[in-house]
């Protein structure tokens, strides 16, 4: 038995990371408790979750139920399955539909989705790891419900690593799991085949664990420098980094983090700046490109921080699964009562939020440009 049936979760309850939407009274904890399934797409970063979900639900569903990967399955497949979906629709019966990663079905065989959802004999529940609003056609995307899985943390990797171990009977110290869950960015499934490596590999694992750790560590430095405001340590640890051979589209792609992260509104120029200089990167390359990156280093180093359009978004996430209607004015309706801003010089008072969603999500901090708050 593989690492991966051996951790594998055998009910919703076993899932770790996606409490928004499969905790009791969550939206799609509900949708299945209730037993009235309809169609709905999830959308998430690899090994969150998706296809292990797909599994347990699958073996929840009274009725005929078919579970397939759109990557290894053919298209005649699929037209049989519907084909026979139409057929048990004439004694009354439901098929259901489980597809992983339906991205890669192609835009115009999507279609053949349309009429069975349309008429109600085929529940489509499929996952994807890409964006639905470019991969999915707004024909279906019309037709089916949107949920988002979360990457997961790195204790829910933590947490996941030690059942693995458990379940095999073998230890490893606590430093190794940190490492391997960070290594991981949220992935259980690369989780899970670094710690099947660090078992069989014995010292040879070990010490490729160990550089990795470094590589972390390294990163970890390099960010906060910059976050702190020091220059100096933060050229220091990207030189560091760049000795070492760190592959510096890694160092780049950390850079356009940081920049919208923590400097964010109160320097709208870091954004640019640390894109242009990993857009340089791939332009020019080593090792012309170290000073690209040294001179977005010590600019983001030097401009003031900000964090508030990081935690707006968080504390928005926190109420975006909560059922609320887009307000009257705001829909795309003629004659809604909408207030057109620059009929009024630029800015009106009216309600953007739905009612039952309470701000502020963005908290300006004194780095932020002040005009929203003096609106207020």
């Amino acid at each position: 038995m593989s690492i991966f049936e051996v951790v594998a979760p055998k009910r919703i309850d076993d899932i770790l990371g996606q409490d928004h939407l499969l905790k009791e009274g969550k939206p799609l904890r509900n949708m299945i408790k209730s037993g009235r399934l309809r169609s709905f797409i999830i959308h998430g970063p690899p090994g969150c979750g998706k296809t292990s979900f797909l599994k347990i639900l699958k073996r929840m569903i009274k009725g005929e139920a078919h579970h397939i990967s759109a990557s290894t399955t053919s298209f005649s497949t699929i037209r049989k399955i519907i084909a026979r979906a139409l057929e048990l629709s004439r004694y009354g019966k439901r098929t259901f539909l489980l597809i992983d990663e339906i991205h890669s079905i192609k835009r115009n065989d999507q279609r053949i989705f349309l009429e069975p959802l349309e008429k109600g004999y085929l529940v489509l529940i499929a996952t994807t790891t890409e964006s639905p609003s470019y991969y999915i056609i707004e024909p279906l995307l019309s037709r089916v419900s949107v949920f988002r899985f979360r990457k997961l943390s790195n204790e829910d990797i933590i947490e996941i690593l030690k059942r693995a171990l458990s379940s095999l009977g073998k230890d490893i110290n606590n430093e190794e799991l940190e490492t391997i869950a960070y290594y991981s960015d949220g992935d259980a499934r690369k989780a899970l085949v670094s710690l099947q490596n660090l078992i069989e590999g014995g010292e040879a694992e070990k010490r490729e664990i160990l550089d990795k750790k470094e590589h972390y560590n390294l990163i970890s430095a390099f960010i906060k420098s910059v976050r702190g405001s020091d220059p100096d340590a933060a050229i220091y640890y990207l030189a560091r980094m760049l000795e070492l051979g760190e592959d510096p589209r890694f160092i780049a792609r950390r850079l356009v983090i940081l920049a919208s992260e923590d400097i964010g509104l109160a320097d709208p120029m870091a954004l640019p700046i640390a894109t242009a200089a990993a857009q340089a990167v791939e332009l020019v390359g080593l090792p012309e490109a170290e000073i690209n990156l040294a001179h977005a280093t010590i600019y983001l180093s030097l401009a003031p921080k900000s964090n508030s359009a990081y935690k707006a978004l968080k504390r928005a996430k926190e109420v975006s699964n909560l059922p609320a209607e887009v307000p009257y004015h705001l829909r795309n309706l003629p004659n809604s009562g909408y207030k057109y801003p620059h009929d009024f010089g630029g800015w009106v008072k009216q309600r953007y939020l739905p009612e039952n969603i309470k701000g502020p999500f963005y908290i300006p901090t004194n780095q932020d440009p002040k005009n929203w708050k003096d609106k207020k």
